[in-house]
């Protein structure tokens, strides 16, 4: 996927969502170069907090703006998640790209975006907020395919002496991720194996 018709894609998204004045952050693969891991991707994946007497305006603002659901009813539900798959035709590009809004409905969540930072991404001019290195990391584990864990992988051995290991710990004792977390950690350190700090269970 053409880098410019992603950004392109996020730039357009973001300023229409600004004026809703909703928490919200960039995570999934254009996330991820914020954490030096950079790799291609195909679509935008954003966190956004929001009530459900919000969601009628959403997607009246997003339609007003040409940002369209992919299928009816908008909102999906996979697992325990919320998600509003949407797509948009970049001007001059003749290709629908795709955007998934990831609903803030969990404790987890919402503490995630309560953490998210403003960074710039490269080539866009705009301040953006994306996730933390964490909580990248614990959407990884938690969304659990073969790239996912790659991804997670990645995570952890570029930016392993500035990881958070306490909160780390905490969540991935709440979501219950310790297994992925371990595999994921011998992945990225073969000769190691997952530290205690890491290695906490719920309670």
């Amino acid at each position: 996927m053409p880098a410019e018709a992603l950004l392109s894609t996020l730039r357009h998204v973001w300023r229409t969502l600004q004026p809703l004045n909703l928490p919200m952050a960039v995570m999934g693969g254009l996330a991820l170069a914020t954490w030096k891991h950079v790799r291609a991707t195909r679509d935008i994946d954003l966190l956004l907090g929001i009530g459900e007497t919000e969601l009628n305006l959403l997607l009246q603002t997003l339609a007003a703006a040409d940002i369209r659901p992919k299928r009816e009813p908008p909102v999906i539900t996979l697992g325990n998640l919320r998600v509003i798959q949407l797509l948009y035709e970049p001007p001059d590009t003749f290709m629908p790209l795709q955007v998934d809004l990831l609903l803030a409905t969990s404790a987890y969540h919402r503490a995630a975006l309560a953490r998210r930072i403003s960074t710039p991404l490269a080539d866009l001019d705009l301040e953006i907020t994306v996730l933390t290195c964490e909580d990248l990391l614990l959407h990884k584990l938690l969304a659990g395919r073969m790239i996912d864990r790659a991804d997670a992988a990645a995570l952890l051995r570029a930016n392993r002496n500035s990881l958070d290991l306490n909160y780390l710990a905490h969540w991935i004792g709440t979501l219950e991720l310790t297994p992925a977390l371990t595999e994921v950690w011998k992945e990225a350190f073969p000769a190691e194996s997952l530290p205690q700090s890491a290695h906490q269970t719920s309670r």
